[in-house]
């Protein structure tokens, strides 16, 4: 009888961890695609569309494309429209990693062609905590973790100064106008959990020929901060900017749930806007650009 009673709870525990398995499973199934998008008050924006297949065959390593493609036309804004944007849809809003809740869209995408431009705003009603920096068309399959964004300390903005001059100095710069650079608003957040707190912010270098723009982020390596992503960027056109390109960290999420969040930014452009993904790479130990689209303009 005993025996019996053994054998019976043991096939129940393993029925109970097969249907937990398969549960777990289930839950971390991924949508064919899922679409990221930036918010801006109420309204959200078009970044990246992520594909992981059908058959979940890119789920490890999903591609990351363009919403709209190259040279988007009329249709191309009605069929995303039509594909992720009915009104009523449920999105779920995040912040530093973080998932705060859900979203509503509230109206389709408005298009203005004013001029030529093209832009895709679509309204939604979010009443939750927090101010919500990215959305996504999932609600339950990126769980987020708990946000570690904050704005960065006074010495904190100081080790990504000094790094940036360090890279600006053996790039050719004169020190002497480094030192007259500034840095922007300095962001410090955990991206990867062993790396602790990385430093992301950019260093502005302004002389009377051009405009050297460093986008970076300083993470430990060994227990001393180094540049893990240097993007410097130049613009010749100093006075009408026809040439500018000005990168902001916007936020991270962890679109493949491989427990590395991707680093998001956007870039402001002389007529237009665009957004990257960025990668990390363990190999490497640097921030790779994986993807760049999306945005609006002319």
């Amino acid at each position: 009888m005993i025996k019996d009673m053994k054998s019976l709870i043991a096939i129940l525990l393993v029925m109970s961890l097969s249907a937990a398995t398969a549960q777990d499973k289930q839950s971390k199934r991924m949508p064919e695609n899922v679409a990221i998008w930036a918010v801006q008050a109420r309204y959200i924006d078009p970044i990246v569309r992520v594909h992981y297949g059908g058959d979940q065959r890119f789920k490890t390593h999903p591609s990351l494309n363009d919403p709209l493609g190259r040279n988007p036309t009329k249709e191309d804004y009605k069929r995303l429209e039509n594909l992720f944007l009915n009104p009523g849809t449920l999105i779920s809003v995040f912040s530093g990693g973080e998932k705060l809740g859900t979203a509503t869209v509230r109206e389709g995408g408005f298009l203005d062609q004013d001029g030529g431009c093209m832009d895709l705003h679509t309204g939604i009603t979010y009443n939750g905590p927090g101010n919500p920096l990215l959305a996504a068309n999932t609600t339950t399959e990126i769980q987020g973790h708990i946000s570690m964004r904050r704005v960065a300390t006074s010495a904190e903005t100081s080790i990504l100064r000094n790094l940036a001059i360090e890279w600006m100095t053996e790039y050719g710069l004169d020190r002497q106008l480094l030192q007259q650079a500034t840095v922007g608003q300095v962001t410090s957040t955990i991206l990867r959990k062993e790396a602790g707190y990385a430093l992301i912010g950019r260093f502005d270098v302004i002389s009377k020929r051009s405009i050297h723009r460093l986008f970076a982020v300083a993470e430990k390596v060994q227990e001393q901060y180094t540049l893990t992503l240097a993007n410097l960027d130049i613009q010749c056109d100093v006075e009408d900017g026809t040439d500018r390109t000005e990168w902001e960290y916007i936020d991270q999420l962890d679109v493949d749930n491989n427990g590395i969040d991707e680093l998001i930014t956007s870039s402001s452009h002389y007529e237009s806007w665009n957004y990257a993904v960025w990668r990390f790479s363990p190999k490497g130990n640097y921030w790779y650009k994986a993807y760049e689209g999306g945005g609006g303009g002319c």
